[in-house]
């Protein structure tokens, strides 16, 4: 048994099969699982074996003493277990997807994770859902207790490139809802992460029209929304982080123009 508790900010463990064990007073939701079958439209190599079951995602947990104020900031927390392996040579990786426009705003919603246990490789792209033109192509080798933020219009891909389960945790609007077709209709992300000559490599995906050279994200802070490496971005909300970004991201404009990232045109 591996205590999460520290990080995920509650009673929580990975048992040796690779499922999630919640403590007393704990929101404790049944995992949906996803597998191979579910997302082989966007597999490298849909052909080849792999595990049947790919991860795991436990959406709304919490404390049960928490559940009224997550509803009534309209946040919802989830964990999600990524099981090791690979598809042929491709590692095992999350389906993918965009984030929806928030009603009545010019930004998608954002979205911040951080890892628990083992490492990830968080891909993120901006563009490509329409044109197949790229703009952006960021690769996060991040570790556990790093944390990760998804921007608005940022579509985003989790890999786990090692032999051991990856859990990570995640905020993100209560009303969002995944939007997997651009995803689905491109065969995956900008790029595939494989394994070749024991090493972990980026292949490009052709179908999409241009692949600037994937970026390298380093781990940091994230002062403005009082979060911080190594400590629970959940324990961070109880304690009064603004996750409002989450849920009305047109009101944090400036810190999304300071990352280059403007709205949309109405």
């Amino acid at each position: 048994m591996i205590d999460l508790s520290n990080l995920a900010g509650l009673p929580v463990t990975l048992d040796a099969g690779g499922y999630l064990k919640f403590g007393q007073s704990v929101i404790a939701p049944s995992p949906e699982a996803r597998k191979r079958s579910d997302i082989t439209e966007v597999l490298l190599y849909p052909e080849q074996s792999g595990p049947d079951i790919l991860y795991h995602m436990y959406r709304a947990t919490g404390l049960e003493t928490d559940r009224i104020a997550m509803m009534n900031a309209g946040l919802r927390y989830d964990i999600t277990v990524i099981h090791p392996g690979k598809i042929g040579s491709e590692y095992v990786k999350t389906l993918g997807h965009y984030h929806p426009m928030a009603p009545g705003q010019l930004y998608s919603y954002p979205e911040v994770y951080q890892v628990l246990h083992g490492k990830a490789h968080f891909l993120m792209q901006k563009g490509g859902d329409v044109s197949g033109e790229v703009e952006d192509f960021v690769v996060a080798d991040f570790e556990e207790g790093d944390i990760l933020l998804i921007p608005p219009f940022y579509g985003h891909v989790t890999v786990n490139p090692e032999s051991q389960p990856l859990v990570m945790s995640n905020w993100i609007a209560r009303e969002f809802s995944s939007v997997y077709e651009p995803v689905r209709a491109r065969k995956g992300m900008a790029y595939y992460n494989v394994e070749y000559k024991n090493q972990s490599i980026f292949m490009p995906n052709d179908s999409y029209g241009k692949h600037p050279r994937p970026r390298l994200q380093k781990p940091g802070n994230l002062p403005e929304f009082g979060l911080y490496r190594g400590k629970s971005i959940y324990k961070s909300w109880q304690e009064g982080a603004d996750l409002n970004f989450l849920v009305k991201p047109h009101l944090y404009a400036e810190i999304w123009g300071s990352m280059g990232i403007g709205a949309a045109q109405s």
